[in-house]
């Protein structure tokens, strides 16, 4: 890796449930990473 990183949080998947669950993470104070394979379509249920 060029610019390795830590995250508290890693969440797979951006649909509904996983925007949820970084939205959660990241408010809480968390240093949280959101993976998803399409941008367009993040938080679609």
């Amino acid at each position: 890796m060029l610019y390795p990183e830590e995250f508290d949080v890693i969440v797979v998947g951006g649909g509904h449930a996983g925007t949820e669950a970084a939205l959660a993470s990241a408010r809480m104070g968390a240093k949280t990473l959101l993976l998803t394979h399409n941008i367009e379509t993040l938080g679609q249920m």
